[in-house]
Parts: structure tokens; sequence; C-alpha cells
């Protein structure tokens, strides 16, 4: 097994640790996620801000190479799944961070199992390949209809969850640019797919 993938296995895994948002959010309302969620939002804030400051360090298998110097991706996770709850339903804000999750998550795997060829940045392609793609969109619907459907919370029609996906894929897949900078799909996936769902629940 290479370097990277390891690296990758061990974020991702971290990056899992986002699943619990949706088990406290499946059980409470929104004001007391909120409440607990914009406390972590603040201390990672903080830390990262300690991190690039140079007064701490992390462990170099948290942080890609070019993270190093810039904010890391759980930034990006964390603040977009706290707006994404305080601005959306609790069905399509908890099936849009299950996408950014799950999704990513097995994006990052396969890309890290194919090596550079997947490297969007470092090949400068216009899109992942389409296997990449295909894994992404499958894995970000699959657990969203799956965490709609057992936790109780109201159903999203299939087309919405459908539309949720694709959004998400493209988030991940294509990279987005302002001005010539990339945004970070940590925070291009929750709320692409968020808008989407939403969208197509009242078709």
């Amino acid at each position: 097994m290479s370097d990277i993938l390891i690296r990758e296995i061990v974020r991702k895994s971290i990056h899992l640790s986002g699943l619990l948002i949706l088990f406290v959010y499946s059980f409470s309302d929104r004001s007391f996620v909120v409440f607990w969620l914009s406390l972590i939002v603040l201390a990672i804030f903080l830390a990262e801000w300690m991190r690039l400051k140079g007064y701490i360090r992390y462990p170099g298998f948290l942080l890609r190479p070019f993270e190093e110097h810039k904010v890391a991706g759980y930034i990006y996770s964390t603040t977009s799944a706290l707006f994404v709850i305080v601005l959306f339903p609790k069905n399509v804000a908890m099936a849009a961070i299950t996408m950014a999750i799950i999704g990513d998550l097995s994006s990052g795997i396969a890309g890290a199992l194919m090596g550079n060829r997947a490297n969007v940045r470092q090949m400068k392609l216009p899109h992942k390949p389409v296997s990449i793609l295909i894994i992404t969109f499958l894995m970000s619907l699959i657990p969203a209809y799956l965490v709609v459907d057992l936790t109780g919370v109201d159903q999203l029609p299939i087309v919405a969850l459908v539309a949720g996906a694709v959004g998400a894929t493209i988030a991940d897949g294509v990279p987005w640019e302002i001005r010539g900078r990339v945004l970070d799909d940590n925070l291009t996936i929750p709320f692409t797919s968020a808008v989407l769902i939403l969208l197509f629940s009242f078709g």
C-alpha cells in the first residue's frame, strides 16, 4: 500500500468524524446543534490561526502538502456544515453533509489509488477521471438516501437526491476558480448539493 494511499485513508478516517454532526442532529434540534458546532468552529479557527503562526504543529499526515502554509480543508468542511445547518431544512442539510463527507472521502481514496492520473492540480486536468466521478456520484447518492431514510427526518424525492449527488460530483470533480483561486471542495460540495436538493424538492 503506497504512502499516499495510507495518508489519504488516515485523513479521510478523521474526516468521518463529521458524521458525529449528523448523529447529534438526528436526535436534537437546529438551535442545539448550531450552538455547540459554533463553539467547535471557533475553537478550530483559533487552533488553525496558531498553526499558521507557527505556535503549534500538527502531525504531517493530517495535512496535504499544499495545506502546510494555507488554511486546511477541515476548516472549510466544519464551517460549511454549520452554515448549511443554519440555512437549509434539516433533511436537506443532513443529506448535503452526508454527500460532502462520504462522497469526498470516496473520491479522495479512489484518487489516491490512481495516483497522479487523478490529481487535477498537479496534472492540470479539467476534471477528475470519469471513473472517480461515477464513484463520487454513487457514494454521495446512496449514503445520503440511507441517512435520510434511517434518521426519521422528512423524506426527500429521489430526484432531489440525484440532483444533489450530481452537484456534489461536479463540485468535487471539477476545479472551481474565482480570480485564479481554486475554491476548496469542502466548501463547494455541501452548498452546491444543498441548493440543488432544495430546488428539486419542490418539483
